[in-house]
């Protein structure tokens, strides 16, 4: 049993604009201490987040993203991020950690390429 406490965990999501990036900041990323269960990949796909936030509402959980996460919450937090991101295009990798690890993860996104990181910690 893990227990949070409020305003510990940060949700980092970054864009990149090359497939070939991610793998790389996946690896890094499970290096530092990163779960992948933590983690969620996906290419930007506005009518895709849509869908998944209906399913969210529904309380259904749609297999569109590679995640090893199904918690309705976290799939609202990444849809959320990633629809406030400024472009529209490429793929995006979301984190969730310990405010401790928040910016080496960014870090890790920057020095993997990332065009563009948000960092939410509500």
């Amino acid at each position: 049993m893990q227990l949070v406490r409020e305003g510990i965990i940060i949700k980092i999501i970054g864009r990149f604009l090359e497939p070939g990036q991610v793998g790389g900041v996946i690896d890094s990323l499970k290096n530092s201490g990163i779960q992948r269960r933590d983690m969620i990949v996906s290419s930007y796909d506005e009518e895709k987040f849509q869908s998944m936030m209906n399913d969210v509402r529904d309380n259904e959980i749609s297999a569109t993203v590679k995640s090893d996460q199904d918690d309705p919450g976290q799939l609202k937090s990444f849809v959320n991020g990633v629809t406030a991101l400024s472009e529209d295009s490429g793929i995006v990798v979301f984190v969730k950690c310990a405010r401790h690890k928040a910016q080496e993860v960014k870090s890790v996104m920057e020095q993997s390429g990332a065009s563009e990181i948000r960092v939410d910690d509500d």
